[in-house]
This record gives structure tokens, C-alpha cells and sequence, in this order.
């Protein structure tokens, strides 16, 4: 076997465990963002309203 032939070989493996390396951090990387956002509507209480919280103009409420 040629010497450029191996070093060819030990490049492209690199590379590939390079590529497979950066596509598992980006998908633990999602899946960590998913259950952060998830967990961060989790800990809202029930009354707060998403429309509440976010729009200019507001209706008032009736009190009791």
C-alpha cells in the first residue's frame, strides 16, 4: 500500500468522525433546548395567561 493511499484513508475517517461527532452534539444540543423551553412553560402558574402577559391593550377585570 502507497503511503498517500493510507493517509488518505486515516483523512477521510477523521473527517467522518468529525461530521458524526458534530451531528450527535447538535442533536443533544436541540433535544437539551427542547426540555429546557418544555420545562420553562411547565413552571407557570395556572391563572398567568400567554395573551395576558403580552398585549398592549387590556380588558380589566372583574373583581369579585
Amino acid at each position: 500500500m502507497d503511503l498517500d493511499v493510507i493517509f488518505a484513508y486515516v483523512v477521510g475517517v477523521l473527517a467522518a468522525l468529525a461530521v458524526i461527532g458534530a451531528l450527535a452534539f447538535v442533536v443533544v444540543w436541540e433535544w437539551c433546548a427542547i426540555r429546557r423551553t418544555l420545562a420553562a412553560h411547565r413552571r407557570q402558574t395556572p391563572d398567568a395567561s400567554f395573551w395576558r402577559d403580552r398585549v398592549a391593550v387590556t380588558i380589566p377585570e372583574r373583581r369579585p
